[in-house]
């Protein structure tokens, strides 16, 4: 069953025969690839299995001894690379290890582009900043964690949190979060229904639009709360980046879109099938 619908047939009872389905679709990639990381993995497959289910399948893998994992000899990891690599069993590991080298620096260096205080985690803000303007959108406010005189509640102590992007348009109000991700867990769940929540204190209609967010998610914790998601699917990168870009699609298989704005295709989607103007 393919994970890329909105529907309530996701449950958890289920996931013990999605593991096996996922299983050797998971082999197929590792032989083909020789070496995969498991972000890696969970990317390739995210439109068919939840990324938590892909790496169930894969540690079940590793346990009956259809494939190897590996780490990298040397000292440990920064934050952000790759601590384990999951091999073909024929993978001859010390005669590869410059293949092996190559993903890990490659998934390091990529990860730390997209943090926010890069300037690339920041671009598709920007991206979303000229397409909702080019859409007849006015940005009443940026960064927002208070709006006509309501505030949102957070933890005492600490700022609260707030959404990216406060739009009008007629008289409606929407409260957008844009989420140029490649890593997402179970746990990231929690970070979708937050922004939720601060747009519903604002009084706001919520919208996500990020790159990735699955089904059931979008089902349960966004339109179910009168919301509305935007998956554009493929990370936003500027054309500064275009090499790397590159390379990380050859080695990595991660969909990127190397722009200076949003795609004519993508913005009619927005336009017409998100906020239905």
């Amino acid at each position: 069953m393919v994970f890329d619908e909105y529907s309530e047939s996701h449950q958890e009872p289920y996931i013990d025969q999605y593991q096996e389905d996922a299983k050797p679709e998971i082999l197929d990639i590792i032989y083909q690839h020789n070496v995969v990381t498991d972000r890696e993995l969970k990317v390739r497959l995210e439109k068919k299995y939840f990324p938590w289910v892909t790496g169930q399948a894969l540690e079940s893998l590793v346990s009956d001894g259809l494939i190897k994992k590996d780490g990298f000899p040397g000292r440990p990891p920064r934050m952000g690379t790759p601590r384990n690599f999951y091999l073909n069993p024929e993978f001859d590991y010390w005669n590869n290890l410059g293949l092996i080298g190559r993903k890990r620096e490659l998934t390091a260096n990529f990860n730390a582009l997209l943090t926010h205080s890069h300037p690339a985690g920041l671009y598709a803000e920007t991206i979303f900043e000229r397409a909702f303007i080019s859409l007849g959108f006015e940005i009443k406010k940026r960064n927002a964690s208070e709006f006509r005189g309501k505030k949102v509640v957070g933890v005492k102590g600490k700022k609260p949190p707030d959404i990216d992007f406060i739009l009008k348009r007629g008289k409606k109000y929407y409260g957008v979060d844009i989420k140029n991700w490649i890593k997402f867990e179970k746990e990231t769940i929690k970070e979708i229904i937050l922004k939720i929540d601060v747009a519903k204190q604002l009084d706001v209609i919520p919208v996500i639009c990020a790159r990735y967010v699955d089904g059931d998610t979008i089902f349960k914790e966004i339109v179910s709360e009168g919301g509305f998601c935007y998956r554009y699917e493929q990370l936003l990168l500027p054309p500064v980046f275009r090499s790397l870009a590159e390379t990380v699609i050859r080695y990595l298989g991660y969909p990127i879109l190397v722009v200076d704005r949003l795609p004519s295709y993508k913005l009619e989607h927005l336009k017409s099938k998100v906020f239905k103007i």
